[in-house]
């Protein structure tokens, strides 16, 4: 009886290497079902991002950007910044390679179609939010604060800027590659030069993505001396090797900065904000970020800027008293949960590049600025809600809270994710057109004057061009130096025909801002209108000069060099401006062209090439058919004189034509 007892007790007990596979096809299991539950509540927050449009910068930086056309302009795309492609008047401090080349892929893929755009910004952010699950998981130890805390950025409303908005994706590119590196800087065991070559790697993905990604290197240096679980066993020459090859990489990318723009910085957006001014206003700011975080309303896309001017200001004074309660958190934490200490640092790290409003654009406090920082901010949820759930309640022996307090703690989460998500949604739909976001945010911030100018030009598409005169003059009240909504009105002006003040206000635009083609081009064509033709010819050559590859620009000043029989240069230009933008203006003008120099061979290629794009242009059948007729095809040109009577039927040069021609 022993015997057979003790035979059945071995039997039932599972070999050792059994026993360690069934725990991790357990762990792989529960973290696939960790990793698939924070997937789908990121689709539950931003499916419906699918099916809005291009809204605000996405126009200039997708439809209009010749880069993201065409491969021919991947040396501009990896040695200018983002905005070169606009001319002269580009220069910015913003030198985002990875984002355009991504946009040239999609744009290879999709071609104008948003919802492309609209997904891929969905997968990287759902990216995002598993990453930032294994990198949290990591650096606390606790797989429960790593999924706690990617929960919370995945809801958090914030972020609906940076996911909704097309042109916002450099935060989350930058972001997700940063977490990658912190995935793997954080591994527990010693470093390979595989995995040391994969952080440098990931780093510089996020530096050609936007510049705070550079702030990696001092998070690399506090994790290993700080938070790292064998930095008491790791010399510290151990420490620098982990983290000297990203202080290279960083360095060299400083150094690329100057040698490409002359300059790590190389425009002072705000010149008039002195040095005092500028740190004034960054503690008033770290105030209004610190609100954004906490309780996210009113959500805008233009939140506008008031610069502190003085150490005394309550927003000033606040940000200090931030500052130096954040500072004393870090060092009282330090020691007792190192890993809080650090995500701390991160908010407070990857927040200050954009504290400057001397470097920023326009719009100095940004939703999507935060899209970074927040990780470290969830991340510290996370944990404060963890140390809650693990903590002994009052009078308790054992570990833990009791029943009820956890699930107070539960339902609060609960409450935060599903707040957060409606919220989330609601938001979204706010990004769908640009007459939705501009009206929303004009509703939250009415001296948004940037915006006002915007959506002046929704208006000016509807066709509704006294609104759209009025939104302009109520703009540029508000914001004089606006040179945008000055050639905004120049020209609306040339459409009304009101020449006299189409000029006054161009020449304004010009005088402010001398190297921008776009207010030369539009005042060429109000010279052109008003009969002055040699003026208009310098200032095309002007809008072309500083405004290179401005494809209307160039296509009008064909037009001109048309009309005043300077073939050879018009013939140029058409072409330059088709290489920019293939247009079907563009095409017809050529193949006039070559009607009036007699090339007709090249004139019925022009035209095939543009039937194939637009098949019932009865104008260009007619065109063809008249070529084909006189070059003795007669066949062929009955067929494009038909072709023309199926668009148009009563068009007597076509009826007049087959009469002739069937006789």
């Amino acid at each position: 009886m022993p015997e057979t007892t003790l035979a059945i007790d071995e039997a039932a007990v599972p070999p050792p290497a059994a026993a360690a596979a069934a725990k991790t096809l357990s762990k792989e299991r529960t973290e696939l079902l960790l990793v698939g539950s924070l997937i789908l509540l990121t689709l539950i927050c931003y499916s419906n991002t699918l099916v809005n449009g291009f809204v605000y910068d996405d126009s200039p930086q997708i439809l209009e950007n010749p880069y993201v056309k065409s491969w021919r302009f991947l040396p501009e795309i990896l040695t200018t910044t983002v905005w070169s492609f606009v001319g002269q008047a580009g220069t910015t401090n913003y030198y985002r390679p990875l984002m355009t080349l991504s946009f040239l892929m999609l744009w290879k893929i999709f071609g104008p179609i948003p919802f492309g755009f609209h997904l891929f910004n969905l997968i990287v952010h759902a990216a995002v939010v598993v990453m930032a699950f294994y990198a949290g998981a990591r650096v606390f130890s606790d797989q429960r604060i790593g999924w706690v805390g990617a929960m919370l950025f995945a809801v958090h409303p914030i972020h609906t800027e940076a996911v909704a908005w097309i042109a916002a994706l450099p935060d989350l590119e930058a972001t997700l590659l940063l977490l990658v590196a912190v995935c793997l800087i954080a591994r527990p065991e010693a470093p390979t030069w595989q995995r040391q070559a994969g952080v440098c790697a990931t780093f510089l993905g996020a530096l050609l993505a936007k510049e705070p990604s550079l702030m990696l290197v001092p998070l690399a240096i506090a994790f290993e001396h700080g938070v790292r679980p064998d930095r008491a066993r790791t010399t510290l020459r151990e420490k620098v090797a982990r983290y000297l090859p990203l202080c290279v990489v960083g360095i060299g990318y400083v150094l690329l900065r100057m040698v490409l723009f002359g300059n790590a910085v190389p425009v002072l957006q705000h010149p008039r904000i002195t040095w005092p001014v500028a740190i004034y206003s960054g503690f008033a700011l770290l105030v209004g970020y610190s609100k954004l975080l906490l309780l996210p309303r009113p959500l805008s896309a233009f939140h506008v800027f008031h610069a502190s001017d003085s150490l005394t200001q309550p927003a000033v004074v606040a940000g200090v008293a931030l500052v130096a309660a954040v500072v004393a958190a870090m060092f009282a934490l330090r020691k007792r949960a190192a890993a809080a200490a650090f995500a701390l640092l991160w908010m407070g790290v990857t927040i200050g590049p954009v504290l400057n409003a001397r470097w920023m654009a326009a719009n100095v406090l940004t939703e999507r600025y935060l899209y970074l920082p927040s990780v470290g901010f969830c991340w510290l949820l996370a944990w404060g809600g963890i140390r809650c759930w693990d903590a002994r309640g009052p009078g308790s022996t054992t570990p833990g809270r009791s029943r009820p307090a956890r699930v107070a703690l539960a339902s609060l989460l609960g409450l935060l994710v599903v707040s957060g998500a409606v919220a989330t949604v609601a938001r979204n739909r706010d990004w769908e057109t640009n007459m939705s976001l501009y009206t929303r945010t004009l509703e939250t911030d009415p001296d948004a004057h940037i915006i006002r100018s915007n959506r002046a030009a929704v208006y000016l598409d509807q066709g509704d061009l006294p609104r759209a005169e009025q939104e302009w003059k109520a703009a540029l009240a508000g914001k004089p130096d606006n040179v945008v909504t000055m050639n905004s009105l120049g020209l609306l002006y040339n459409q009304e025909k009101r020449y006299t003040e189409a000029e006054e206000i161009l020449l304004r635009a010009i005088a402010m801002r001398p190297n921008w083609g776009v207010a030369h081009y539009q005042y060429a064509k109000t010279l052109m209108s008003t009969g002055r033709k040699e003026h208009a010819m310098e200032e095309f050559g002007k809008a072309i000069t500083y405004s290179p590859l401005n494809a209307g620009a160039r296509l009008s000043y064909a037009n001109a060099l048309l009309e005043d029989k300077r073939y050879a240069e018009s013939e140029e230009q058409f072409q330059r401006a088709l290489e920019l933008q293939p247009n079907d203006e563009g095409l017809t003008g050529l193949a006039l062209l070559y009607v009036k120099t007699g090339e007709h061979q090249k004139a019925m290629v022009m035209l095939r090439t543009l039937l194939k794009n637009a098949p019932f242009d009865g104008d260009a059948h007619l065109q063809l058919g008249k070529l084909l007729e006189a070059s003795g095809q007669t066949p062929e040109a009955i067929k494009e004189y038909q072709a023309t009577l199926a668009t148009d039927p009563s068009n007597a040069q076509a009826q007049a034509a087959l009469q002739r021609l069937k006789k």
